[in-house]
């Protein structure tokens, strides 16, 4: 309903102004009036606003000459609230907004939202008996150059469980055409990139790593600013022994536990993540030194945890800066790789394994969203809300 109030408004709009135009002699401009400033003492009236991913409580002015009634509005679950408008002087009035952080939609299970996924509501200003009205756009969060959170994908929902995980070269045609793609090592039968229950595992058991590249993107050729996000762990403790036919249920920890002999030592894997920018771009971060790289040692998860195997990547969410220039812009040819493990011909001593999901690349727009960079001094690293 609101997208069609919204699409209405942008059609309506250039019409009445040209008919402003051909009837200017006839038709003055209408006395009454609503509108929005972003200060009490600011000339210039506003039309759209932008609150931070952090949420927080906003104040914006309303001059009019009328009487007005105030709501807000949005799709789905309300994420913002006003105070009634206070009046301030014969045609000043202030009305406070007060916004949730955008965490709350970190992840979904169900879709495409990612931690910092675009959303927008309207403010609406109106005064129905004279047939008029001010609809003020609040937007939070940024437009997702790239959105994964791999739901297409199947295999063991236990990190530490193999049945039923099928390696990339023997996806689906639809899960392939999801446009992710890996470098097969040489001597190697496969990429070893393997589908989870909704996520992904880069490396093997036996020494060798893999890589992950992020598709292309064609809708978008001049961004300059982007956030990639993205949820990653290593893999923590031994394998649990396959099952033939995937149909067994996951042993559980306490009985895995229970049948090693006393004194053995669960074999510990690497945790080594290194993110790439490929093809146009910096780390922004690094931009001084020109560097497209960057690396982490990553967090691992409780398999004692209650919530276990659900909040494995609860402890291991992170983000990167990227930035383009005038000599190595982003393109539509840029991407990003996910390299875990020794790529070499020659099997690493210990294993690599990392977990992958959710992961998302939005754009920052300079003119008029928040640039966490600047704004919060938020660096690639472990993400705490921009910055927290």
């Amino acid at each position: 309903m609101m997208k069609r109030l919204i699409f209405i408004l942008s059609l309506a709009l250039p019409l009445l102004c040209m008919s402003c135009n051909k009837k200017a002699e006839q038709s003055p401009e209408r006395a009454e009036y609503i509108r929005v400033y972003d200060s009490a003492d600011s000339e210039l009236p506003i039309d759209s606003a932008w609150v931070s991913v952090k949420g927080g409580t906003l104040t914006y002015y309303i001059r009019s000459n009328v009487a007005f009634d105030a709501k807000w509005q949005n799709e789905g679950k309300v994420w913002a609230r006003i105070q009634q408008p206070k009046k301030l002087s014969d045609d000043l009035w202030s009305v406070s907004l007060t916004a949730d952080p955008i965490s709350d939609r970190v992840y979904s299970t169900t879709s495409t939202d990612g931690l910092y996924t675009y959303r927008y509501g309207v403010l609406m200003l109106t005064a129905p008996s004279l047939q008029l009205g001010k609809y003020f756009v609040v937007e939070q969060g940024y437009v997702n150059r790239i959105a994964c959170d791999f739901s297409w994908l199947f295999g063991s929902a236990d990190p530490n469980a193999a049945y039923s995980d099928v390696v990339m070269d023997r996806w689906t045609a639809a899960q392939q055409s999801q446009g992710f793609t890996s470098t097969p090592i040489p001597g190697q039968d496969h990429a070893w990139v393997y589908s989870k229950d909704g996520y992904v595992r880069l490396g093997n058991n036996k020494g060798y790593g893999a890589d992950l590249m992020t598709p292309h993107t064609a809708a978008f050729q001049e961004d300059s600013l982007l956030i990639l996000s993205f949820r990653a762990v290593s893999q923590s403790g031994a394998d649990l022994p396959d099952f033939t036919g995937g149909t067994e249920p996951i042993v559980p920890m306490g009985v895995m536990c229970a049948t090693k002999a006393d004194g053995d030592a669960e074999p510990v894997d690497d945790n080594h993540l290194r993110v790439e920018i490929l093809d146009g771009g910096f780390i922004r971060d690094k931009i001084g030194e020109k560097g497209t790289s960057i690396d982490f040692d990553l967090s691992s998860y409780n398999r004692e945890s209650p919530n276990y195997p659900a909040d494995i990547f609860d402890s291991g969410r992170y983000m990167v800066f990227l930035a383009g220039t005038l000599n190595n812009p982003i393109n539509v040819n840029t991407t990003v790789r996910f390299v875990a493990g020794s790529m070499s011909e020659t099997a690493a001593e210990k294993n690599n394994r990392v977990f992958i999901d959710d992961i998302f690349i939005y754009r920052i727009d300079p003119k008029k969203s928040e640039d966490p960079f600047i704004l919060y001094g938020s660096r690639s690293g472990k993400d705490k809300l921009m910055g927290e």
